[in-house]
């Protein structure tokens, strides 16, 4: 690796000494001006004060020129520089020895971070040494090879190795300045090229050795490059060129020779990168390299080989400490508990024999599932997800019968009111048959219901409450909470879900998710569940025709669901936003209502829902559409889950680009719920074809599993499942598609270490102790 120039003092000396011999240019070898240019640079670099720092720049770029300034014009430049390096050398030095350099020093301590580029600096997470090494490169050009002018391409980015052979110039074309500086390859001449950088003309003096990465242009055999990075070959070895050189994230005021630069400089002076999470035995178990060199090679690697053992090893570190944080939350929550005891009985059974239809294989294994949990003595954590319409809530209502019966008392969270006054319709149906009560709890009910519905929960008399976030307020109590079931989990942050947990002793969870999840993003974000998946649909469910229409097909689709509803069917017409704005070039749910209703579909009964209607009139407007008093229902994407409408038979969504693709997904499961053949029209006027390619997927495919996976390659982890509120490290290295098998073995690992090491007192899990105190400083403070 290139060695990092050494911190340059001010040059009093050096000035004072040229001011007394006349300024003949003779006190400094290879000339006073490359001197004054690179302290100015690196001081330009150093300071807060934009003013200083403006000057500084100035000098840096007019030193080079200092060898050809007439006498009078070397003594007005001497007595200006002399002026600014008596200023710096009055000032105190912040870099510290390198030897001294740790992990958690400040990334100020380093030569070129001033306040202004630490705050930059911190808009990408960095703020210590170990933040700046953990910056991990999106990728890594290779730019090993320097290509000769004759050989390069038009358009094709290529490094060139080239010597500067006069003064560069200046000119406009449209808004835009122009540089131009002449250049040759030692064979055949190049102009090198920069927009807007006026400076560029006046700062490389001829034979200058330099090697540029860019963009050739070739016209008329004519051959110039716009330059994007470049390097002056001072001897020793390069940085930024000639090497696979590491690409990074950055943020608007940070290069990438800025930052390439100073991450080279923090690894030289470095002096304690930690071990890493994963046990020494472990990693060479795994045949994994060493924590210290993959940190190394992971921003500068000698090959391509080197650079994919440094992402393997990184990556599994991530992966290990994730599922290390997941293990110990499971070590907690798996405590030995006879209070959370609920005995299954004939719940199950009963419950079968009350419905209206048959359970599918995959709902009675799931039934099964949950209700052994409950009647165990450990506290249940499990995971229920499937595609839509595999009928999760029927899972809902038979652990909710088990602990009714139980007398004991359940709640259920939902994410929206018009979702938890369906779950509430729906268990009522179910249950009230067998002589169990639903109560419902949500924000918008009167003080006075409200009250009412706490009174009976703190008293024990209602055993069973669906709700909103109103069910963890702090006025709301339960005599006996045993069971808490969390419907479409990853609405809700890590806080709330513990708030309503808090309110019993350790009662049995179980999260409801109707997205189906692919394997390994349940390891990552759900990894201390127990997973049950509903993999089968009610019999005689027919896939939904799917097809993607542009805005001028739009009144084709209306004639369609005309000609539909003349034959007593019904349908759903989804808009993304309640209210247009200036700014929002969208169809939105209320005026595209009364644009339907007076225009297009005049002779049709249309109602419209959107979670900002008060719960009475919007759950009227449910009603009256699931009695079949409505022909269309023209909503917000509050109908994604929960409602159930068998007669409808069209899904109708505006603006679909605006849509994650498991959300569409979810909205197209709202009809083909009867036995008639069903219908989703996806409106889109965008012709980006990668907007076009992610749509085109709902048409091709109607397996949920499938989707979902696509949908966690192109929105990440994070967005997919909201990974991000259960407090779990991000993923910078691992991929949770192609690393399903590292994820595999770093789960296996880290379940081991705590299997024989609960506590993690062992020294070869010090460092993982370590680690794990980051995320949970109250369970691993040394």
């Amino acid at each position: 690796m290139r060695s990092t120039s050494r911190s340059i003092e001010p040059p009093v000396g050096a000035l004072e000494l040229e001011r007394k011999q006349g300024c003949q240019d003779g006190v400094v070898i290879g000339g006073l001006g490359n001197l004054l240019a690179k302290w100015a640079q690196q001081e330009a670099n150093d300071v807060s004060d934009p003013e200083r720092q403006q000057r500084l720049q100035q000098l840096a770029v007019h030193a080079q020129a200092y060898a050809d300034l007439t006498r009078g014009e070397r003594e007005q430049f001497v007595a200006m520089a002399l002026a600014l390096a008596k200023t710096a050398a009055r000032s105190p030095r912040r870099a510290p020895s390198p030897s001294r350099l740790r992990w958690e020093t400040p990334v100020t301590a380093l030569r070129g971070v001033g306040e202004r580029r630490a705050a930059l600096l911190a808009e990408l997470g960095i703020r210590t040494v170990g933040d700046l090494l953990t910056h991990f490169p999106l990728r890594h050009e290779d730019r090993r090879t320097i290509h000769p002018v004759k050989e390069l391409r038009h358009r094709q980015t290529a490094c060139v190795e080239v010597r500067v052979t006069g003064q560069g110039r200046v000119f406009r074309r449209g808004r835009r300045q122009v540089v131009e500086v002449p250049a040759t390859d030692g064979a055949d001449a190049l102009t090198l090229v920069w927009f807007n950088q006026p400076y560029r003309a006046e700062q490389f003096p001829e034979d200058t050795h330099l090697i540029v990465t860019g963009q050739p242009q070739i016209r008329k055999d004519k051959a110039s490059l716009i330059v994007t990075e470049l390097e002056q070959v001072t001897g020793d070895e390069l940085l930024h060129t000639g090497r696979l050189v590491p690409i990074y994230p950055l943020t608007e005021g940070v290069s990438q020779v800025f930052l390439r630069g100073l991450i080279a400089g923090a690894l030289e002076q470095v002096d304690d990168i930690p071990p890493g999470a994963v046990p020494a035995e472990t990693a060479q178990q795994r045949g994994l390299i060493d924590f210290n060199e993959a940190i190394r090679a992971v921003h500068f690697p000698p090959s391509p080989e080197a650079a994919e053992a440094a992402r393997k090893r990184l990556a599994y570190e991530e992966l290990y400490l994730l599922q290390a944080l997941l293990a110990h939350r499971r070590g907690n929550v798996k405590r030995s508990d006879p209070e959370s005891s609920i005995p299954a009985g004939t719940a199950g059974a009963d419950l079968a024999a009350a419905l209206p239809f048959e359970l599918t294989a995959a709902q009675q294994r799931v039934i099964d599932e949950v209700l052994a949990d409950l009647a165990d003595d450990e506290p249940a954590y499990r995971l229920v997800h499937g595609d839509v319409g595999s009928g999760k809530t029927v899972v809902a209502a038979a652990a909710l019968l088990a602990t009714a019966r139980a007398a004991r008392q359940a709640a259920m969270m939902v994410p929206t009111e018009l979702l938890a006054e369906q779950h509430h319709g729906a268990l009522s149906d179910m249950l009230a048959p067998l002589g169990v009560e639903v109560v419902l709890l949500s924000g918008s009910m009167s003080e006075a219901a409200k009250s009412q519905v706490r009174e009976s929960l703190d008293s024990g008399r209602s055993r069973i409450v669906v709700g909103t976030h109103a069910l963890f307020q702090r006025g709301v109590r339960f005599a006996d909470l045993a069971l808490a079931i969390v419907d479409e989990q990853h609405r809700f942050g890590v806080r709330q879900r513990a708030e309503l947990s808090a309110k019993g002793s350790q009662p049995n969870v179980l999260v409801m998710s109707a997205t189906p999840i692919p394997r390994t993003l349940a390891l990552t974000a759900y990894g201390d569940f127990d997973v049950s998946v509903l993999d089968e649909l009610p019999p005689g469910r027919r896939p939904v025709h799917t097809e993607l229409i542009t805005g001028r097909d739009r009144h084709k689709a209306y004639d369609f669901i005309i000609k539909l509803t003349a034959r007593g069917r019904q349908a759903y017409i989804v808009c993304p936003l309640i209210e247009e704005t200036a700014n929002e070039y969208v169809v939105a749910a209320e005026r595209h209502f009364h644009r339907l209703k007076t225009y297009d579909m005049p002779t049709l009964r249309l109602g419209l829902v959107h979670g900002g209607m008060e719960a009475d009139r919007r759950q009227a407007v449910m009603d009256a559409f699931r009695a079949g008093e409505l022909d269309v229902l023209v909503a917000t994407s509050v109908v994604e889950v929960g409602v159930d409408v068998p007669n409808a038979t069209v899904m109708m969504v505006e603006n679909a680009e605006r849509f994650g693709l498991s959300q569409l997904h979810q909205l197209r499961g709202r009809v083909g719920r009867g036995h008639e053949q069903a219908y989703c029209l996806l409106v889109s006027g965008v012709r980006n074809p990668d907007v076009i390619e992610r749509l085109q997927m709902l048409v091709r495919s109607s397996d949920g599993f499938e989707i979902a996976r696509e949908d966690l390659r192109r929105r990440g982890p994070g967005e997919l499942a909201g990974t991000r509120q259960h407090g779990l490290p991000d993923l910078r290295m691992a991929d949770l598609l192609a690393d399903t098998a590292t994820l595999a073995e770093a789960r296996q690992d880290a379940f081991a270490a705590f299997e024989r090491d609960p506590e993690l007192r062992l020294a070869e899990h010090v460092a993982l102790r370590e680690a794990l105190a980051e995320y949970e400083p109250e369970q691993w403070a040394l």
